[in-house]
């Protein structure tokens, strides 16, 4: 799958928007940025406290700086 900008104020944007719409078996339109796919599986995704305690450990390991978030 891959993400597109369109410029959807140009002349040409929304030619190209019409055209994709014609064929929602292969390309869908999501027109709020908010809605946009994950790059990211859910299975690969960490929560927040997770990423602190990595991000602190890696700053440490590779700096020799105590950082806390």
């Amino acid at each position: 799958m891959t993400t597109v900008l369109i410029d959807d104020h140009s002349p040409a944007g929304l030619r190209l928007l019409k055209e994709i719409a014609k064929h929602p078996q292969i390309a869908q339109i999501i027109d709020e940025s908010d809605n946009l796919l994950s790059p990211v599986s859910e299975e690969e995704l960490i929560s927040l406290q997770e990423f602190k305690e990595h991000f602190e450990r890696r700053i440490f390991e590779r700096l020799g700086l105590t950082v806390s978030l």
